[in-house]
């Protein structure tokens, strides 16, 4: 019981039950003994006369409810779930991205630094080799607060920003146990294991503008002189200058010591062979990691031996060609725009990829529920495109991007021609993305990505494929580039979800009618489906091949040339196929009675006799001057009496004198 004496009428609760028994000044009480149960918020003001005493009895309960793991057991369990690799490297280029960098460099240095002048003697063992990764883009307090709350990302409601996981940039707890940043205007360490600066110390930050911290930062040699040899090489800047006089630093540095004993986040030990192979798993993606980000376009890989030799491994960047840019129709139910962006690699060797890239979001208000997940998820309803120009790649190699290309599994892979990225709803590694599988069925993320395929994909595709056309048309594309999107239906059959986002494709392609078809006359010409004449199927002779396409052309038919793909979606998906025109013995023969034959070539008339002969329909030829004659002249194929004509054999060699009426031997 405790006993408390009004003073000025208030007295403040924190507790939510007790018992109130008041007496006046004197001792006596009240009349009646009053008990009052008073239940409140964890905070309640009170009003007591000042004239009494007031006795708390105080009931305490046994507290209940969830509670939440110590965190090195959730940084063990991320761990187990969060791949090791080069997935690190792109986690920490998401949140350069979203800082809204544009340069992002990692350093690998082998070095290691003296051990008398440090802050406490703890931090001695993580004086050795260590990864440090660099953006020009300083941390603001929203960042500061963010990296310190694992796992509930601040960027969580940003639909704009890549890294809103949370989990993304603890992986780097693979490396180290003692994340260092350097930015704006203060040095961090984190410690979650409290082994540095004491129990209950996280960790430990110096402030630029506290004038002690100032001191350790520029006289504590050995304990800074590794942010001081990386600010150096990355800024190009003096220390004591930032330090000091700036109390500012407009970048990043973010240095993970590497782990070099088991401790109790993980017993996953870091050499330098294993950032090599980091570096080596980054390296395999390097020419798509710069593909989809809104800001980053500068990526670099540095090694720092441990005599202070500097080399780049390698330095990758991407350019967006401003010149050509085509935008979509404000009709249009997409907000959508194409242009050509460059992506360069410069290692032992200077590589060079242009690519197309469509933009494509789906407007408010087209699709109520990708509009209501877009709110819930904080999501935006985006679909990138992205196709090689001039390289031919293989289809089964292209695969999805959450921003930053997913991993290189089966799972990863589309068939497509295309490389897709979206804001995906990923599983909890960020390795696969989420499906309406039987176990998911209600899951909005994959609601979300089953709407992107279905809503916001085809339209996409439909876009770049006719943006591709008008490129061509002006000769900035090659023609056969366009051919070269259509997605090849034999390349996906065995991927049930891609197969069907395909024919979904084609039929959104087929039912706008678009002009898709190259002509063989000119190949920037493009015409419709309905309007094309198909080369013929079946073997035929390249000669009569290139007879029939002369014949066509020079006549005006809209004959069209196009690969054994184009071919394949067509048969697969086009809704009318009996309404199209193909090449075949009784259309060539209906065009050599248009067109006559009289200013011919000897040859093509020749070709094109055996190729209408090839269906044995003998009484179509009543009327066509295609007979050919040992005198080299063509008569007209009749049935009059007077128009014999005579074929001679090695049995029936010939005796008539008038070789005109005579056929020649095809």
């Amino acid at each position: 019981m405790l006993a408390f004496k009004a003073e000025g009428g208030l007295l403040r609760s924190a507790m939510s039950c007790f018992f109130v028994m008041c007496i006046d000044c004197r001792g006596a009480a009240l009349g009646n003994y009053e008990f009052r149960l008073l239940r409140s918020s964890p905070s309640l003001d009170l009003n007591f006369n000042p004239c009494f005493y007031y006795f708390f009895i105080f009931f305490f309960r046994t507290s209940f409810g969830a509670t939440a793991p110590p965190f090195i057991d959730y940084l063990k369990d991320n761990l187990r779930r969060y791949p090791d690799g080069g997935q690190i490297l792109k986690e920490l280029i998401q949140n350069a991205d979203d800082a809204q960098a544009t340069e992002v460099i990692f350093i690998h240095d082998e070095r290691r630094y003296g051990t008398e002048s440090l802050w406490t003697d703890e931090l001695g063992e993580y004086q050795g080799p260590a990864l440090y990764a660099y953006n020009n883009a300083a941390f603001t307090d929203e960042d500061w607060e963010g990296i310190q709350s694992a796992g509930r990302s601040v960027k969580r409601d940003d639909p704009n920003k890549v890294g809103r996981f949370g989990i993304g940039f603890n992986s780097v707890y693979h490396i180290t146990d003692v994340p260092c940043i350097f930015s704006s205007g203060s040095l961090g360490l984190m410690d979650p294991q409290e082994k540095i600066f004491g129990k209950r110390e996280g960790g430990f930050r110096w402030f630029l503008d506290d004038p002690e911290h100032q001191d350790a930062l520029t006289t504590m040699h050995d304990q800074f002189q590794p942010f001081r040899d990386i600010f150096s090489l990355v800024s190009r800047q003096e220390w004591a200058k930032v330090i000091k006089e700036d109390q500012q630093f407009d970048g990043t540095i973010f240095r993970f010591p590497l782990r070099s004993k088991a401790s109790d986040i993980s017993n996953n030990l870091y050499d330098s062979n294993r950032v090599v192979d980091l570096f080596e798993s980054f390296i395999a993606d390097a020419d798509l990691s710069l593909l989809f980000l809104k800001n980053v376009t500068s990526v670099s890989l540095i090694h720092v031996s441990v005599d202070g030799t500097v080399n780049t491994r390698l330095e990758v960047k991407s350019s967006i060609h401003t010149d050509v840019v085509l935008e979509s129709e404000d009709e249009s139910v997409v907000e959508a725009s194409t242009k050509f962006k460059s992506i360069t690699l410069t290692s032992e060797d200077h590589k060079e990829t242009k690519w197309l890239v469509t933009t494509c979001t789906m407007k408010e208000g087209k699709v109520e529920k990708l509009d209501s997940l877009a709110e819930n998820l904080k999501f935006f309803p985006q679909v990138d495109l992205a196709f090689p120009c001039g390289e031919k790649r293989d289809c089964q190699e292209s695969r999805l991007s959450c921003f930053l290309p997913l991993p290189n599994n089966e799972s990863n892979k589309t068939g497509l021609p295309v490389y897709v990225n979206a804001c995906f709803g990923l599983t909890d590694n960020r390795r696969h993305i989420k499906w309406q599988e039987e176990d998911q069925k209600h899951d909005e993320h994959a609601i979300w990505n089953e709407l992107l395929m279905k809503e916001v994909l085809p339209q996409a595709y439909l876009i770049i494929i006719q943006d591709a056309i008008k490129l061509a048309q002006e000769s900035i594309l090659p023609a056969p580039s366009v051919y070269d999107l259509w997605p090849d239906i034999s390349q996906i059959t065995h991927k049930d979800k891609w197969y069907a986002v395909a024919l979904d494709v084609l039929g959104h392609l087929f039912r706008e009618n678009v002009a898709v078809l190259s002509l063989t006359k000119d190949e920037r010409m493009f015409v419709t489906p309905s309007e094309a004449v198909f080369p013929c199927n079946g073997p035929t002779s390249p000669d009569t091949l290139a007879a029939i396409k002369r014949t066509l052309v020079s006549c005006g038919e809209n004959l069209v040339t196009l690969p054994d793909s184009v071919a394949r979606a067509i048969h697969e998906a086009y809704p009318h196929p009996n309404i199209l025109k193909h090449v075949t013995p009784t259309f060539v023969r209906d065009i050599l009675r248009r067109i006559g034959t009289h200013n011919m070539p000897k040859d093509d008339k020749l070709c094109l006799l055996e190729y209408i002969l090839s269906d044995e329909k003998y009484r179509d030829l009543e009327g066509l001057q295609m007979l050919p004659l040992n005198d080299g002249s063509f008569r007209s194929f009749s049935d009059r009496d007077e128009d014999t004509a005579l074929i001679d054999s090695h049995e029936f060699p010939s005796t008539i004198g008038n070789k005109g009426h005579l056929v020649c031997s095809l």
